[in-house]
């Protein structure tokens, strides 16, 4: 899954009115909880001031080979320059990408991102995507249209339990915000127990004032004994930071991300967040990481 480009992105301006692409893919991965659209797909977005508002969607169609893909998106830009944010697809490898407009067209760099740095996101399967109607509809995605935030998606389908050789790479990468949301992966309460606040001391030797996000599970309701077990030890680790003096360390429950009208049909098997799971996680966390910015 370390190939696969979750969250990954390209910004550019251009007056053309429609956006061409042709991707080679690498290694990829369709299960069940997945379809072709978030898999192999690309959605084109277009800036309205700092706020992206979606455009168009391109995917494989019958017959695609999981290798080569070919599409065309109209821009909807009305022939003005206009930012145009692409989305590349979260359980795949893009190899190679390219991008053509019309014929006499103009293309330039797209609006930056508010922040200098990215926010990283660690975490399971759902941090990764999966289920996402397409790769925009992710939470971090949905996040960064509202908000104008620079993002590294570093969800691990089934593979992220906050091990320490992860942390100490992470502890490196230059990040304006850390979010770590791992517990879906961790095995059980135990391995949580043992590794939860060993990951955040490992992180914080390194980066003692970038802002540190714990969150817990979202599908709470599933299994909420079991679940308020895992709540506890992720919450004890924010509480021991604070009581160490950290007043950057912040703890949001996974119990409020999907409360609502229809809460039991944000997910699309009981586990993965679906487009309307994966918004009002989105509504949760979003300002909380917009404050830490």
């Amino acid at each position: 899954y370390s190939a696969y480009s979750a969250g990954g992105r390209v910004r550019f301006s251009t007056d053309s009115p429609f956006v061409a692409l042709k991707a080679d893919y690498g290694p990829s991965y369709l299960a069940t909880v997945n379809n072709h659209c978030v898999s192999y797909g690309f959605d084109l977005y277009r800036m309205e001031g700092d706020t992206e508002i979606f455009t168009a969607a391109a995917r494989p169609v019958a017959g695609f080979d999981c290798k080569h893909g070919e599409y065309k998106m109209l821009t909807r830009n009305n022939g003005q320059m206009t930012s145009s944010p692409l989305n590349l697809p979260a359980f795949s490898a893009v190899k190679e990408l390219k991008i053509g407009i019309e014929f006499g067209a103009a293309i330039a760099p797209g609006i930056s991102y508010r922040n200098d740095l990215p926010v990283v996101y660690y975490g399971s399967s759902i941090t990764h995507g999966a289920a996402a109607g397409r790769p925009g509809n992710t939470y971090e995605s949905f996040i960064s249209q509202k908000y104008n935030l620079d993002y590294i998606n570093l969800g691990f389908s089934g593979s992220a339990r906050g091990e320490q050789t992860m942390a100490e790479y992470l502890s490196e990468l230059p990040m304006s915000v850390f979010v770590c949301d791992y517990d879906h992966n961790a095995p059980n309460i135990e391995h949580l127990q043992e590794s939860h606040f060993a990951f955040y001391e490992t992180i914080r030797q390194k980066q003692p004032y970038i802002p540190y996000i714990m969150i817990s599970r979202p599908t709470f309701f599933v299994n909420p004994e079991v679940n308020a077990k895992r709540r506890q030890v992720i919450y004890g680790s924010y509480r021991k930071a604070l009581e160490l003096g950290d007043q950057r360390v912040f703890f949001i429950d996974g119990e409020t991300l999907m409360q609502g009208e229809f809460m039991e049909s944000c997910t699309s098997d009981g586990i993965h967040p679906n487009d309307l799971g994966f918004f009002r996680m989105a509504q949760k966390i979003g300002p909380i990481v917009n404050h830490a910015c």
